[in-house]
């Protein structure tokens, strides 16, 4: 918009000067071609007798008192085709045909200019037809009256009218330029709504090139292809990751089953450890491909207390193995939630088993289920504020970095919550670190600035671990 409103500008300016140029020649030539078309005017109120000669104007058109009151300013003469006058509005002065000075009258001469008396004069000469004969009718205009009168109505009338154009034009470009641009570019901006709805997880979605206008065309095919080769090159991707997770599961079978033939010694142990984790790693690697593709879900309504449970039933042993007290409350009005059931199994294990992970012996982690969503906590050293936002990078680990520990597990998470359109989001609550996952419906946007209520319904507490007393205070 800018570059047109620069370019009418220049046209403006540009146009001004061709008019400062051409003012002189151009008010010459309008001079030349009013004073020969009042001349013509005239002629049709000539007054002819019975012979066909003329003998004076039409006093009813051509009022008498208008050339003697301007005589010295203007006059008018009738001559035959040898310059003889037979009338002029001057009787007994205007005897003489007009001419220019030091030349014979001509009629082919159609505008002219003439001296009388000391003052320039413009001329016009104009042919009057009659059945008896051709005359010719002659007209003469001061030059000074012309000037006076085009600098007292002429020039400011002029500039008046040419700066009421160039303003009613500016004003009609804009707006014409606005409403043109504005309907010219909405497909585009539709092409660009439909662009935004395209995320990572919707890379099979194209822009629909027969909808848009012809020009626009190449560019929409042209974003379609790179979607296109940007869709191949992300499940290359997910292939790659998943095949080489599946290709190593097999040699570190069989690397395990070596180690376990080998004598029983502390070297044996570390070996176990380390395939263990490499195992580990690879399991979490394939999970990550997996959990990754939209179309590995199967989203429908489940009873969420179900998979809890078996979740919390699952990791109970683990938190046993760590000395971990693990304790679960579930509210009594839990609604079915829209949610695939494995992935949400994955999500609940990897969520205890990394609050398991980071806290001391001894420690509780709690396992808190309401209508909304849920929450892990944990009695951990917590994550220092600079660092929640990093939680979910793929093989990210803080300064505290745990050995067996590969960094996937809340990636993993978080591809499961964005999958959902559910939120996951991490905070310290000064004695650990809280994970809060809100659900809501897949087909309902995720709200903003909601959380999970931090204050729980009072209701029924379990535990895998001995400590009831212990969770009942806590809770």
């Amino acid at each position: 918009m800018a570059m047109f409103a620069g370019g009418m500008l220049v046209s403006v300016a540009l146009l001004a000067l061709v008019m400062a140029l051409l003012a002189r020649p151009f008010s010459q030539h309008l001079l030349n071609a009013g004073i020969q078309h009042w001349a013509s005017e005239i002629t049709e109120h000539v007054k002819l007798d019975a012979q066909g000669r003329p003998v004076g104007m039409d006093d009813q058109h051509i009022e008498p008192w208008l050339f003697r009151s301007l005589s010295e300013e203007a006059t008018l003469r009738i001559v035959d085709g040898q310059g003889q006058v037979v009338f002029s509005s001057e009787p007994g002065v205007g005897n003489q045909a007009l001419v220019p000075e030091g030349a014979a009258f001509d009629p082919s001469r159609k505008v002219f200019t003439f001296v009388r008396d000391g003052v320039a004069m413009h001329g016009a000469t104009t042919k009057v037809e009659h059945a008896s004969g051709d005359w010719w009718f002659q007209l003469g205009i001061s030059d000074r009256i012309v000037l006076r009168m085009r600098s007292t109505f002429g020039m400011p009338a002029l500039m008046k009218g040419v700066m009421g154009t160039c303003a009613a034009f500016l004003l009609l470009f804009f707006v014409t330029v606005q409403l043109t641009l504005r309907k010219a570019l909405e497909p585009l901006r539709e092409a660009s709504a439909e662009a935004r709805r395209i995320t990572p997880r919707t890379l099979d979605q194209r822009l629909s090139a027969d909808t848009h206008p012809r020009e626009i065309q190449p560019l929409v095919q042209a974003f379609n292809q790179t979607l296109d080769r940007l869709q191949n090159g992300f499940r290359t991707q997910q292939e790659f990751l998943s095949s080489a997770a599946h290709e190593l599961k097999t040699p570190l079978a069989l690397i395990r089953a070596q180690v376990e033939l080998g004598p029983d010694d502390e070297r044996r142990r570390f070996l176990l450890e380390d395939v263990d984790r490499m195992a580990r790693q690879v399991q979490q690697l394939l999970m990550l491909a997996e959990v990754s593709e939209p179309q590995n879900y199967r989203i429908e309504s489940i009873d969420p207390r179900g998979t809890v449970q078996e979740v919390f039933d699952y990791m109970g042993r683990v938190a046993e193995r760590h000395g971990v007290l693990l304790g679960l409350r579930m509210a009594d009005d839990l609604r079915q939630w829209q949610a695939d059931r494995g992935a949400l199994f994955t999500l609940l294990k990897n969520l205890l088993e990394n609050a398991i992970q980071h806290s001391p012996a001894g420690a509780v982690v709690v396992l808190a289920v309401q209508p909304g969503g849920l929450v892990v906590r944990d009695q951990g050293p917590g994550v220092p504020d600079e660092h929640l936002p990093r939680l979910f990078d793929r093989f990210w680990r803080g300064p505290d970095r745990r050995e067996d520990g590969a960094g996937l597990g809340l990636s993993i998470c978080s591809e499961i919550a964005t999958a959902h359109r559910w939120r996951l989001t991490p905070r310290n609550t000064g004695h650990g670190l809280e994970m809060a996952l809100e659900v809501s419906p897949v087909d309902g946007p995720i709200g903003v600035g909601q959380e999970v209520p931090r204050q729980m319904p009072p209701i029924s507490v379990q535990s895998r671990s001995p400590g009831k007393a212990m969770l009942n205070a806590l809770f």
